[in-house]
């Protein structure tokens, strides 16, 4: 029985698994973990009572953060749901002379239609006869179908701690020194590395491979996106034989948290 080549496949499937899990986990997150809402937020904490403008197509919103409290105001302008169905219907008193403008408006409209729908946080607040809708858009922001509406909301935000730490998340201590890899130096086979010192995206590691004659060497190593690196390096020592070598050789592998 080859157990070299059992190893290898095993090891190729879990990094096939992990890599395809932490993948699929990066397209959920649109392409990055850090979203614009959070970066704005960490950027107001840092920078206590000012206020950040922001202009939608159909709103202008004030943020600023006091303490602990992201305190946001919200006026709805511009070319709004009520606002575009309004003027589409003016439009329509003198159909064949205003068609360009109606066929403009008409996908306006159609995008406020798409928007509202695709929110999952809609509310409507009657005042005497009068009803007003709002809506979460695609930026997480409040929003209103009606043109002229203030409306004004507090979250609390959480403490920032470190600069590359994610506000609102549960923060964790995770040992993600371990990396399981796919080494080749001539030969293909499975390797275990161990980060002996992390800078950035950078990593010096030990790295055990070749398990039939085994060996021990040093890489540097580069997080690609994720918990997948790659990595180049060389080999030291060839522990059967207890002599000093020096085979070098790439790395791809995966980090394994716990």
């Amino acid at each position: 029985m080859d157990w070299k080549k059992i190893t290898l496949t095993i090891l190729f499937i879990v990094l096939l698994l992990f890599g395809g899990y932490y993948g699929y986990r990066y397209w959920l997150s649109g392409g990055d973990e850090s979203t614009d809402e959070q970066e704005i937020i960490e950027l107001l904490q840092k920078q206590q009572g000012t206020i950040l403008t922001l202009r939608t197509e159909i709103a202008k919103i004030e943020k600023r953060v006091i303490n602990e409290t992201l305190k946001e105001k919200t006026i709805t302008e511009g070319e709004t749901y009520e606002g575009v169905k309004d003027e589409l219907i003016k439009l329509r008193e003198n159909e064949s002379e205003n068609k360009e403008e109606i066929k403009e408006l008409r996908e306006v409209f159609e995008n406020r239609i798409d928007e509202f729908q695709k929110s999952e946080d809609k509310i409507m607040v009657t005042v005497g006869d009068e009803k007003v809708v709002i809506y979460e858009d695609e930026e997480g922001n409040l929003v209103s179908l009606n043109e002229g509406v203030e409306i004004i909301r507090h979250r609390k935000t959480e403490p920032l701690l470190e600069k590359d730490l994610e506000v609102g998340k549960v923060i964790e201590e995770v040992n993600d020194k371990l990396r399981l890899s796919i080494l080749y130096d001539g030969d293909i086979s499975p390797a275990i590395s161990y980060s002996v010192l992390d800078w950035k995206d950078l990593s010096l590691n030990a790295t055990a491979y070749d398990f039939e004659s085994p060996k021990l060497g040093a890489d540097i190593s580069y997080n690609i996106r994720g918990n997948l690196e790659i990595g180049a390096g060389v080999g030291l020592v060839d522990i059967m034989q207890m002599e000093m070598i020096r085979d070098f050789y790439v790395r791809f592998g995966i980090r394994i948290e716990f």
